[in-house]
């Protein structure tokens, strides 16, 4: 089209100069150019859309097979993902045949062939590569790679040694020849690396290295023998320094012979102890000498020293808790010695508080001890090792359950011991009567009372059943106002009351230990059908002694009566004494 329009235009030029004389032809020629001008117009709109209808044509074309190409991608993809995951799954379950040679895993096969099980095949290859290595030579170059029908067949010589397909790649997440050069490469390396190990003469420097390691370990025992014996002998013979045994706080805890006999037997453990880690520590190092044997120092470390790595691991994992703990602890230390010194300085009377009397100090200070030190426990104990783990909480719980049920009877003894402390009804050397036993205190701690009678006791009274009864205190009144003494004597009538109160009088002033302060004083009591009863009361101020004073007035009294001729016979046995002088008169 475009060359006719080429053509037609030239001839157009041409006409109008060869015939510009005849303007009819003119004319004419210029309308059939016009016509073909249209025409040609026309005939390019025409290609125009053609053209465009085929390009969008071939867009679509090219869209559609660019989105299948893409879906078959996907679907390729999927399929393998599919496939990979399924592998993945059955490997993670699956430990495969192994191809070992002299203890060292080369590779598993995990895919069968045909007839052949994975092991049928790794047992076959392994025999193989073990007469590659029994074979008086070795050439790594003579391992080859062929291809026949999909699969890499590793050979050395011609002779096959594994097979490699496309089943084993995807175990491997790998392709069949990657897969035959990786086992390719491990084949000659291992197999060159064991006949280099084990020649002869490599045979020999391992034998001396194990020899050399043995004498070694037998030196270093014999000189650590030597220094502990040494060391030991110079501590038991030193009779300065075990003369009189372990003395601690003027308590001898171990005699001179007993010290000696445990500081030898404490010696044979330190040597067991040292002689063991030598030993332990030069095995794994003799064992790996030999490749044999080499698993075994391997295991044998992870026996050995993983756990004790992983104890180191923990303690240096816990040493910020510990840092922690100890800052506390210090804390907590000179809190009490500051609780320690106001209880101190309060109990000498150099530090006075009004209303706070001096016996108090020491309970009140045991009492924030224990304060103190249920907090600090409180505080440290999410520190405390293993303190989150489930089982030490049960442990705690279970011990805090068993603790508030089997001590119940003693927390009311301890209730009941603070509560006296601060009441006060009593205090330590006073004579108290709780029941019907009378003592001395001679202790009072937080769970009980002891006290010591007359007849020289020993008796502990539960503090609950103090606070819980009526106690009868001689001594907290006896030495201020003074203790009243009495005792009761029948007189007959025969006698007239104001010589019996003056006698009583009279030797209540006789009796030592009665003060003359306070005047005693008589009650008549009764009168009875044959005598009268009397009661003298005399005061003392010694009521630590009241026992032996009242014993004393009464003797007082037996003795000033007896001098005024005054009888405190019964009237029951004199009458019975005259009915027999009357039978006797009778007779």
């Amino acid at each position: 089209m475009i060359q006719r329009l080429f053509y037609l235009v030239i001839f157009t030029i041409i006409s109008i100069g060869c015939f510009s004389q005849e303007n009819t032809q003119i004319d004419s020629n210029y309308i059939k150019i016009q016509n073909e001008l249209k025409e040609v117009r026309n005939l390019r709109i025409k290609d125009s859309l053609r053209i465009d209808i085929l390009t969008k044509e071939i867009k679509n074309m090219l869209n559609s097979n660019i989105d299948l190409e893409s879906k078959k991608n996907t679907v390729d993809s999927t399929e393998i993902k599919k496939k990979l995951a399924e592998i993945d799954r059955i490997k993670a379950i699956t430990d495969g045949a192994p191809i070992v040679l002299n203890n060292d895993t080369l590779f598993k096969i995990y895919s069968r062939v045909g007839q052949y099980s994975a092991f049928d095949r790794a047992s076959s290859a392994q025999k193989k590569i073990e007469a590659l290595y029994d074979a008086p030579f070795f050439y790594k170059d003579s391992l080859k790679i062929e291809n026949n029908f999909n699969t890499e067949i590793i050979t050395y010589d011609g002779k096959i040694i594994i097979g490699v397909n496309e089943i084993d790649a995807l175990w491997e997440n790998a392709t069949p020849t990657e897969l035959a050069n990786k086992f390719k490469t491990i084949i000659g390396d291992k197999v060159e690396d064991q006949r280099n190990q084990n020649s002869f003469k490599v045979q020999m420097i391992r034998g001396g290295e194990f020899f050399l390691i043995i004498l070694a370990v037998i030196l270093i025992i014999k000189l650590i023998n030597k220094l502990l014996n040494k060391l030991r002998d110079r501590i038991t013979n030193n009779k300065k320094l075990l003369e009189n045994g372990l003395t601690i706080k003027r308590h001898q805890v171990f005699k001179h012979q007993q010290l000696i006999s445990f500081i030898s037997k404490l010696f044979v453990l330190v040597k067991a102890f040292v002689f063991l880690i030598v030993i332990f520590s030069a095995l794994p190092i003799a064992l790996k000498i030999f490749p044999q044997t080499s698993a075994w120092a391997n295991e044998m470390q992870q026996v050995i020293l993983e756990p004790i790595k992983s104890l180191l691991d923990s303690i240096v994992a816990y040493l910020p808790n510990l840092v922690k703990i100890i800052f506390i602890l210090i804390l907590g230390n000179y809190t009490l010695k500051i609780f320690r010194y106001f209880a101190f300085e309060i109990g000498k009377g150099t530090i006075k508080i009004n209303g706070f009397y001096k016996e108090w100090a020491k309970p009140t200070y045991l009492i924030l001890r224990f304060i103190t030190l249920v907090f600090l426990l409180i505080i440290i104990f999410p520190y405390l090792p293993g303190a989150e783990t489930k089982s030490f909480q049960g442990i705690s719980v279970f011990l805090g359950i068993l603790i508030s049920i089997g001590s119940s009877s003693a927390i009311s003894n301890a209730v009941a011991g603070i509560v006296i402390t601060y009441m006060r009804p009593f205090q330590i050397k006073d004579w108290i009567k709780v029941g019907n036993i009378t003592g001395i205190v001679i202790e009072k701690n937080a769970l009980v009372t002891r006290l010591k009678t007359f007849n020289n006791e020993d008796i502990t009274i539960p503090n609950s059943t103090i606070l819980t009864g009526a106690t009868v205190n001689y001594s907290s009144i006896g030495k201020t106002n003074g203790l009243c003494l009495s005792t009761v004597i029948n007189v007959r009538y025969m006698y007239s009351e104001e010589l019996i109160t003056e006698t009583l009088l009279l030797a209540a002033k006789n009796t030592k230990g009665i003060t003359d302060k306070v005047p005693p004083y008589v009650f008549q009591l009764s009168l009875n059908d044959n005598n009268a009863t009397y009661e003298i009361n005399a005061i003392t101020f010694q009521p630590e002694n009241m026992f032996q004073i009242k014993s004393d007035l009464i003797k007082s009294i037996h003795n000033t009566f007896k001098e005024k001729n005054i009888s405190l016979k019964s009237v029951q046995f004199i009458d019975i004494i005259e009915n027999k002088e009357d039978l006797k008169e009778s007779n």
